[in-house]
């Protein structure tokens, strides 16, 4: 890696500046990830309860400190708000301008150089990304927030390329076990949780998308303050499954059917008759109150 800064203290590498700190463009992720060695080892850590890892350290913390402060700094008509008996929290949308260092995060795990890294870790060739971020980005949980344990859909919605892996990188600081938030891991099979994982600042997970793979939050956030739950997600395809390529688009499957309380259908009965941007702008309001 060349050195960033020279002996007369002048600026050596490619960078960029954004909100006032420096950030060189050789040094945004760390590069001893990418040494035959280390594939070597994640492709043997690579295991059950279906195939996933997670990674600590493997992107600068100045880009990811810089993502986080860029959260704010989003359109309140680009987030889209998921609030239901299954789940709350709240994504941007597809398209969406994003912030320079989020950008930045997105287009290097959809370069070649790290799409390949996924191919050697994984032994899935012809790794396809989303750069629409369709069900990636930015995602946010608020106090509350949670997300019951599912599988994911089975398809790109306008592609129709097969789901294939998900990749996501946590920017929480200082969070601990007590402010729940933790992604867990299920065995199918046995119905039980396996792995669960902290949303901890710079942890990045990877896991494999297959009929299977049961994961959620299930633990609502519960920070104190109304501190807010970050993390930012990519999805990447191909064009084939070994499980057998769909025919159709199978959205999101949740374990458990949940019944509804009679508030709940209340609430649902009232976003029937109201104006959806009228419920944005609520559902934005009540987001900033919570920060």
């Amino acid at each position: 890696m060349r050195d960033f800064i020279s002996k007369a203290g002048e600026l050596q590498a490619d960078y960029i500046s954004i909100g006032g700190r420096t950030l060189a463009f050789d040094q945004i992720f760390n590069e001893a990830f990418f040494t035959p060695s280390k594939i070597k080892e994640l492709r043997e850590t690579y295991n059950a309860p279906y195939p996933h890892l997670f990674f600590e350290g493997l992107f600068s913390p100045i880009l990811l400190e810089l993502m986080y402060s860029e959260f704010d700094s989003i359109k309140w008509y680009d987030w889209k708000h998921y609030d239901n008996i299954n789940e709350l929290k709240i994504g941007s949308r597809p398209f969406c301008r994003l912030g320079n260092a989020a950008q930045i995060y997105f287009n290097t795990i959809h370069s070649g150089v790290f799409v390949d890294l996924l191919q050697q870790i994984t032994g899935i060739d012809g790794l396809i990304p989303d750069p629409a971020l369709d069900n990636g980005g930015l995602h946010v949980s608020p106090t509350g927030g949670k997300f019951a344990m599912h599988i994911d859909f089975n398809q790109h919605f306008v592609t129709k390329l097969d789901a294939r892996l998900v990749f996501i990188t946590y920017l929480n600081k200082d969070w601990l076990p007590s402010y729940g938030g933790a992604l867990e891991l299920w065995s199918a099979d046995e119905g039980k949780c396996k792995v669960e994982i902290e949303p901890a600042f710079g942890r990045s997970i990877l896991f494999l998308e297959t009929s299977k793979s049961l994961h959620g939050c299930p633990k609502p956030v519960n920070a104190p303050g109304g501190r807010l739950r970050r993390s930012a997600a990519a999805y990447f395809y191909s064009n084939g499954h070994p499980e057998g390529k769909s025919t159709q688009f199978i959205s999101t499957i949740f374990q458990v059917a949940v019944t509804e309380t009679r508030r709940g259908r209340a609430i649902a009965a009232i976003k029937l008759v109201t104006p959806p941007i009228v419920i944005s702008w609520f559902r934005n309001l009540r987001y900033r109150l919570r920060k």
